[in-house]
This record gives C-alpha cells, structure tokens and sequence, in this order.
C-alpha cells in the first residue's frame, strides 16, 4: 500500500455503474470513475445499508488502498460518525 500524502473525505456510496460509483459528499453528488476490480469489490460491498468510500479531496478517484491503521481514516470516520467508537467497530457497523 502506498502512503498517504494528500487529504481525503469520506463519500457515501449511492449508486454503482458498470464504469463510475456515484457518492454524496456534504450532500453534492460526485460520479468518480472505477476500474474493474474496484466495481468488483464494490460490487460486493454494495448490498450493505450504508457505504462509506474513502475519496481523494478532489473527488475524482476512490482511495480504496488506505490500511484501518490510517490516523487520517480514523479521524475522517470520528467526524463523520461523531462518534468515540474505533476504526473497526465503524467499519464493521457500516458507520
């Protein structure tokens, strides 16, 4: 995995084509292109009730390789949740 240097938000998953995944950020809509194995694994994913997507700050790629460990992730996901729990427990509960 390559380190994290720039900052990123957290997207909401709304809907996954065959070439693009639309996600809701500070309730604007962001259609980011995919590639086939990131439609693959989101495929997979995309049945849970909320999906969060880590997405460059620019909103035009996904940022599917950040380990849990990530300090950035964890406070992205506090924020978002507002919440004390940990990475993990978020990341199981679907946030």
């Amino acid at each position: 995995m390559r380190p994290l240097d720039r900052p990123f938000t957290m997207g909401q998953l709304l809907t996954l084509q065959q070439k693009t995944v639309s996600v809701l950020i500070y309730g604007k809509r962001y259609d980011i292109p995919v590639s086939v194995s990131e439609h693959q694994l989101l495929t997979a994913i995309a049945q849970d009730e909320i999906v969060l997507l880590p997405v460059n700050f620019e909103r035009t790629r996904l940022l599917l390789d950040i380990p849990e460990t990530s300090p950035h992730l964890e406070r992205e996901l506090k924020d978002f949740a507002d919440s004390d729990e940990s990475v993990k427990d978020l990341l199981k509960e679907g946030v």
